[in-house]
This record gives structure tokens, C-alpha cells and sequence, in this order.
């Protein structure tokens, strides 16, 4: 049974990435993976982004990336680019490939977020470190709270999280991680708060079956960041438009829809304790 689900997740995940986007010549790409609840596709990216071609009178394409590291490399590619990444890829893609900070979400008010440990509610133990020898669900190898986070935290009780489980799960994203658990193919999975929020939200049952035992955090929030040859005048402007998304009442409706309650700029220093983190396994996260 769980080898037949298994094969279902590389099937999925396979057509995933095969179609996972296509080529506009002449448009600018948003690229964006698993940071936010309908990263595959659903309806409030496509406003997020109709949102900013309206008020920027820049013509972008989404194009949908079904990991960290195809969505740098699409970056990387495509320089004159946008996309909503996650802390982790960042750090890295500043230092690499120049990727430019524009405008980091508001959740809960703040910029910031926890990396989550959740398991089934039958479950007896009450902690990461208690699950030594099960199955761990992990969103992507380069995903800060799916992966780092918790990588740190079980290092600080001085367990490597590579010989910690008899079997880790890359999901593809943070839902599937979710739906892992709930199937029964998981014990445990390390979850973004954000995600665990917004599906918690439009599923309550799960609350029922499944529950927090553990956080870390909190973190830098999962950024919008822009290639290396944006111009800063196209960055300023986008970077204003989503500062004052929360001004307008269309702005108001999409960012609600989101989860989120607005943007806010911050430095390139910002992110700073991820890069500390990612410093404190002694490795750059794992690449494709």
C-alpha cells in the first residue's frame, strides 16, 4: 500500500513538472512554487499577479515551478523575471545569481512565520526528536521550514536528520505533506504556518486528525524577489505597488483571499538568520 502511494507522488510530481509552465516570448515570467496555499495553479496567484500587471502595466506570464530549485533555475535563465520564493533559495540566489529583494508579506501583522511540527493526533510522541526510525514528510530539500528549520532543530539536540528516520518523503509541497499524514504515509512533517493555516482554514476537519506538536521559528517570511537585470525602476514601482496593496479595496480583497495583510520593504540583511541556519548544518541546502 505505501509503495503504491509512492509511486502515485513521483507520478503526480513527474507530470507536474513536465507542464509546469510554458514560454511567452516577450513577457515578463512570475515564477512561483510552494510558498503559498494554490501554488499549482489556483485562482488567487492569477489575481496576485493580474493585481500587479493592472497597477504596473507590466505584462507578466505565470509560470509554475514544482521546486525551489527549478524555480532559481528558471530565474537564473530568465533574469529579467519575478518570482515568490522561499527564505532558504534566496540567501542562496542573492549570493549566486544576484537575485534582488523587492517586498517581503505581512502574516498576522508581522513578516514572519514558524516552521511546524505536525503529526496524527493518536500519536503519543511530543517532539521531532521522538520519531527516530518513522517516516518524515518534508516539502522540499531546499524549503526553509519544510527542511532547514527542522534539519536545525533536531541538529541542536545533536541528531543528524538524515539517519534520524527509516524513510524521508519529498512531497513537492507543503499540502502534499499534509495529505501524507492524513493518508497515512507519514508519521510526522515539518509544515510552514502560512500553508498550515490556510488549508487548516478551508478544512477544518483536519484539525480533528491532525495537530501541532512542535514549532521553531520564527523566520523571515517567504519573499517576492526580482532577477538580476530588473532595473530599479521597475523594482521601485513594484515594490510600491505591493506596500500599498492594503490601501485599495481590490488590494484589500486579493491579500485577504491570500491570508496575507500587506508587504512590507526590508534589507537583504533580513534574512540573515536563515543564512546563519544554513551556515550551522555546515552545507548549502541540497540542489537538484
Amino acid at each position: 500500500m505505501l509503495i503504491r502511494h509512492l509511486v502515485t507522488y513521483v507520478i503526480l510530481l513527474f507530470l507536474y513538472t513536465s507542464a509546469s509552465y510554458a514560454n511567452h516570448p516577450g513577457d515578463i515570467p512570475f515564477v512561483v512554487s510552494g510558498v503559498v496555499s494554490d501554488s499549482s495553479g489556483g485562482k488567487d496567484i492569477r489575481h496576485f499577479v493580474d493585481y500587479l500587471m493592472q497597477k504596473s502595466g507590466i505584462n507578466f506570464k505565470i509560470y509554475y515551478a514544482s521546486n525551489y530549485s527549478k524555480l532559481s533555475s528558471i530565474m537564473r535563465q530568465k533574469p529579467v523575471s519575478i518570482g515568490w520564493t522561499c527564505g532558504a533559495p534566496f540567501v542562496e540566489d542573492h549570493k549566486q545569481d544576484k537575485q534582488q529583494l523587492i517586498s517581503v508579506p505581512l502574516f498576522h501583522k508581522k513578516p514572519l512565520y514558524h516552521s511546524l511540527i505536525i503529526t496524527s493526533v493518536k500519536n503519543k510522541e511530543q517532539k521531532l526528536a521522538d520519531f527516530k526510525g518513522k517516516i518524515f514528510a518534508y516539502s522540499d530539500p531546499r524549503s526553509n521550514s519544510g527542511y532547514i528549520a527542522p534539519a536545525v532543530l533536531l541538529k541542536q539536540q545533536g541528531i543528524d536528520i538524515k539517519k534520524h528516520f527509516s524513510l524521508m518523503i519529498n512531497t513537492g509541497n507543503h499540502e502534499n505533506s499534509i495529505i501524507a499524514l492524513l493518508n497515512g504515509l507519514a508519521d510526522v512533517a515539518a509544515i510552514d504556518e502560512y500553508i498550515w493555516t490556510q488549508y487548516t482554514e478551508k478544512f477544518p476537519g483536519t484539525l480533528n486528525k491532525l495537530h501541532e506538536i512542535e514549532r521553531s521559528g520564527p523566520f523571515p517570511f517567504t519573499p517576492i524577489v526580482a532577477g538580476k537585470n530588473i532595473t530599479p525602476a521597475s523594482l521601485e514601482k513594484i515594490r510600491n505597488i505591493l506596500v500599498n496593496m492594503k490601501q485599495d479595496t481590490q488590494g484589500q480583497k486579493i491579500l485577504k483571499n491570500l491570508g496575507l495583510d500587506g508587504f512590507v520593504n526590508k534589507p537583504v540583511s533580513f534574512y540573515q538568520p536563515i543564512q546563519q541556519m544554513l551556515d550551522s548544518l555546515n552545507e548549502k541546502t541540497p540542489q537538484e
